[in-house]
């Protein structure tokens, strides 16, 4: 046996590496012992500050603040710190208080630390006044505020939110309709004021902050009213509770907090870790109000306060009359708005939001109506997770829009409910019902982003529902808004899963409305018993083999000839058309990417049969589409989509299908809304792109002489084109108001469908022209000329004006 190789037994066994040291008595190998760079380390101890943990708060603040004054950091690391605690303020805003106590500790071992703390606080704060991005202004100088122990001249501060509200109540009286800028330095003081009171309870700052609060009274808003019905989620005059504009609502709150002799306990009390004295205090310097200011995109519509915890047996929000509910409701709106790039740690924020505020302020989690409506009087019966869930629900019922996508607010609420389903649960089972309660004074559009987020949240949690909650209102009249409802959640739940699994979460009551439909739908006119099936088959052939234009004719000469023999009572022509678009749509119908690929090699032939100037023939289109795929509008629409993408149908065309050519029972149809948003947008983004179209062109050879004009021919044919699109889509709301203002016709035994049939029309043109309200501005007088009766209509475009 060589000597290189191991025996059978010891190879058995393994061979075991040996190390040095191994032959050493009780020889132990050593470990690297690693350390974590300070940065790192302090950047996860502040940024969890304030969550629950195995530590008391006190402690961990302690902690924070020696770990920061013992670190050895250079300057660079220590800027970066400073960032860090910015950043928090901004998006995590229910952490700065638990962060000013921190840093206040740090000042009273290291008041070098606390000077330039301060100094990049202030120096933040300019550059947001300055850039006009006044919410982070309006977090920065609460961040300040809380600091007001560690600064000398604190006047400084209540002195620039004096001016800020002079510079608002300025603005606004310049101005007789709304002004967004006025509006937004107002918000800041308002929702400034009571962080003065809180940090500091003083009489001389209970009187500072009083005069504030009078001297606010001066800003007149004139167009409350009237916004106010548009940015109504409920409509009729029928909502469950007063609603208000959000800072006439602050006003009034604001109002009753100075009766209450500014009586405000919402945080824990830091006094027991801040050391009270032995401190150094720090100057700071003044900061400026450009005299020129601009207005960020946060202020393009009033707000409107919503709710949806009204009319329970306890009271498991704040009072809309108590500034409670507007801090709360602010503090979660900037965290869900400005940490959206983590909804994660947005819904571990929400979960844990009572974590951040005094102890007592709310009721333990999870507790019940049931055992909240036995507690002892003076208890406190608010729900951190009613709280939370109601800010996330404003800002997705948030009209004309949110400000960041649905789904995102859809999927805050899916990771909230995985985290904590027995918090969550019941707390979104009591919006849903309320939201279903009053369905028929809900806004059309509320209407649909409810369908949208509750069939999103039901695919997350296997499709179930207590339905039988509901199988009674299938006696209700078909365009009921309950009985619309529940047709379109179930539809919207098979576009994301399949019938089968959506049948076996139904009762029966329920099972019809799903329906028996096959994966791909046949190619009718090329079955063996269909008269055109000859020919059908020999277009799919031709599309299959890439055959030019010319090369279609052929077959479209036997379909005419067809068609005449048969007396077919559609056009001949229209015969072609449709069964040259069914086969595209049948070759494609494995899938969207399928299809995509089908419309691109068919486009030459559909230029030919759909010239942009023929609209009726385009308007086939979309019917044709939807005829296919019947039992799927899900995928009717993406299809519909895809050749608006192509330029094979316009915008315009969907339009009219939508509103002349269907009936008004299309206007209960998610998918209606769904292509008509969708059509505006997409005719406002031709406008864009024709306007980007280049005015000049590079030199040619390297001349000296850079970029020169488009000859005048050239010029004239870009604004000739910008100026056609901009009539297509001034067209688009001519139409929407023309044919959403014709009387509904019907008799006195169909009354009821004759009254909803009317709820539809005018809910989904109230949507339209408050959505798109600055898209037709310079269109308010040529639609009151257009011969109007109806005062609603007159209404709608008269409040749209005050948007």
């Amino acid at each position: 046996m060589s000597t290189t190789e191991p025996s059978a037994e010891t190879a058995s066994q393994g061979i075991k590496r040996r190390r040095e040291g191994d032959d050493l008595p009780d020889y132990k190998r050593q470990r690297p012992n690693y350390v974590q760079p300070a940065f790192p380390r302090l950047r996860k101890l502040f940024t969890c500050l304030g969550e629950p943990s195995r530590f008391p708060l006190p402690e961990s603040i302690l902690h924070c603040a020696k770990s920061f004054t013992s670190a050895e950091l250079d300057e660079e690391a220590i800027m970066n710190l400073f960032s860090l605690f910015v950043n928090i303020s901004i998006e995590q805003p229910l952490k700065v208080f638990s962060l000013a106590a921190a840093l206040q500790c740090v000042n009273h071992a290291e008041s070098t630390h606390g000077a330039a703390v301060v100094k990049h606080i202030v120096e933040r704060t300019q550059r947001y006044v300055d850039s006009g991005d006044w919410n982070n202004v309006k977090l920065v100088l609460r961040f300040l505020i809380m600091l007001k122990p560690i600064i000398s001249n604190f006047e400084v501060v209540v002195d620039f939110i004096g001016r800020l509200l002079e510079r608002a109540i300025a603005l606004k009286k310049l101005s007789t309709g709304r002004n967004p800028l006025a509006e937004e330095l107002y918000r800041v003081v308002l929702l400034t004021l009571p962080y003065l009171v809180v940090i500091d309870s003083s009489e001389e700052m209970k009187k500072k902050a009083t005069e504030i609060v009078e001297k606010s009274k001066e800003f007149k808003q004139s167009s409350a009213v009237k916004a106010e019905e548009l940015l109504n989620p409920f409509v009729d005059g029928e909502a469950p509770y007063r609603l208000s504009d959000s800072l006439e609502l602050v006003q009034i709150q604001l109002g009753n907090l100075v009766e209450a002799e500014w009586d405000l306990q919402l945080l824990y009390d830091y006094s027991t870790i801040v050391p009270a004295s032995d401190f150094e205090k720090h100057s700071i310097d003044k900061l400026q109000l450009p005299e020129t200011l601009s207005a960020s995109n946060r202020s393009t519509s009033p707000d409107v306060f919503l709710t949806f915890y009204t009319n329970q047996q306890v009271e498991t929000t704040p009072a809309v009359d108590r500034i409670e509910s507007t801090i709360f409701r602010d503090l979660l709106t900037d965290t869900i708005m400005n940490l959206s790039f983590n909804r994660q740690e947005v819904a571990r924020q929400l979960i844990w939001f009572d974590n951040f505020l005094r102890p007592g302020l709310f009721a333990p989690r999870e507790t019940s109506l049931e055992r909240l409506s036995q507690a002892k009087p003076g208890t406190s019966t608010w729900k951190p997770e009613d709280v939370a869930v109601e800010a996330v629900l404003a800002g997705l019922f948030r009209l004309p829009k949110s400000l960041l996508k649905p789904v995102y607010f859809h999927s805050v609420l899916i990771e909230a409910c995985i985290l904590a389903p027995h918090a969550i649960a019941p707390v979104f089972g009591r919006a849903i019902r309320f939201l279903y309660s009053h369905l028929e004074h809900l806004d059309v559009q509320v209407i649909h982003l409810y369908a949208d987020w509750f069939s999103h949240h039901l695919s997350n949690f296997g499709f179930t529902w207590k339905w039988r909650e509901w199988t009674d209102d299938l006696n209700l009249n078909e365009l009921h808004p309950k009985r619309v409802f529940i047709r379109e959640l179930i539809h919207k739940e098979l576009r994301l899963s399949f019938p089968q699994r959506i049948s076996e979460t139904l009762p029966d009551e329920l099972s019809d409305l799903v329906p028996d439909r096959d994966d791909v739908p046949p190619f009718t006119f090329a079955l063996p018993d269909n008269p055109y099936s000859e020919q059908s088959r020999l277009v799919l052939q031709n599309i299959r083999d890439r055959k030019g234009v010319d090369e279609f004719e052929d077959v479209f000469e036997e379909i005419e000839k067809k068609s005449d023999e048969l007396n077919d009572e559609n056009d001949a022509r229209d015969k072609v058309r449709e069964i040259f678009v069914t086969a595209i749509l049948h070759l494609g119908a494995r899938s969207l990417s399928h299809v995509e690929s089908w419309i691109e090699r068919g486009l030459p032939v559909l230029g030919v049969l759909y010239p942009e100037k023929n609209a009726e023939s385009q308007r086939q289109v979309t019917k044709i589409i939807f005829k296919y795929w019947k039992d799927q509008t899900g995928t009717a629409v993406q299809v519909v989509k895809k050749l608006m993408n192509h330029k094979v149908i316009t915008p315009l065309s969907v339009v009219e299908w939508i509103l002349i050519d269907s009936d008004v029972s299309s206007l209960t149809k998610g998918h209606s809304w769904e292509l008509l948003g969708f059509a505006i947008e997409k005719a406002k983004q031709l406008i864009k792109n024709a306007e980007a179209v280049p005015r000049t062109v590079e030199g040619e050879d390297g001349e000296e002489a850079g970029a020169k004009f488009l000859d005048e021919d050239k010029l004239k044919e870009v604004d000739d084109n910008i100026e056609s699109l901009k009539s297509t889509l001034n067209h688009i709301f001519i139409t929407i108001v023309k044919e959403l203002s014709r009387p509904v016709q019907g008799d006195a035994k169909n009354e009821e469908s004759v009254r909803w049939q009317r709820w539809w029309k005018e809910g989904f043109l109230r949507a339209v022209l408050r959505n798109y309200h600055a898209d037709y501005k310079d269109l308010q007088e040529p639609l009151k000329n257009l011969g109007l009766t109806d005062m609603f209509i007159m209404n709608c475009i008269e409040q749209t004006a005050e948007l």
